[in-house]
């Protein structure tokens, strides 16, 4: 197996799970636009923790890592330049 293993309950897992759902029902344009905001929330979501705020993001900060990777790596192979 390479290095693109990933256990199947793994935030990676999920997130790309969820990923091929939403592109799947709702289109590619659709899944871009959920990446996208995914990305917008896990990252306001640690720098609140950072800042002393809210606690989530210092509680699931590994896996909202895992998950901000997943959907820049989508978004590098989904999303057109413009």
């Amino acid at each position: 197996m390479g290095g693109d293993f990933v256990a199947a309950d793994s935030p990676e897992s999920q997130e790309s799970k969820r990923l091929a759902f939403v592109g799947g029902r709702d289109g590619l344009a659709a899944a871009v636009a959920f990446a996208r905001q995914g990305i917008t929330q896990y990252e306001a979501a640690i720098r609140e923790s950072d800042s002393g705020g809210n606690q989530y993001g210092a509680a699931y900060r590994e896996s909202l890592l895992a998950s901000i990777r997943v959907y820049r790596k989508y978004l590098q192979k989904h999303e057109t330049p413009g």
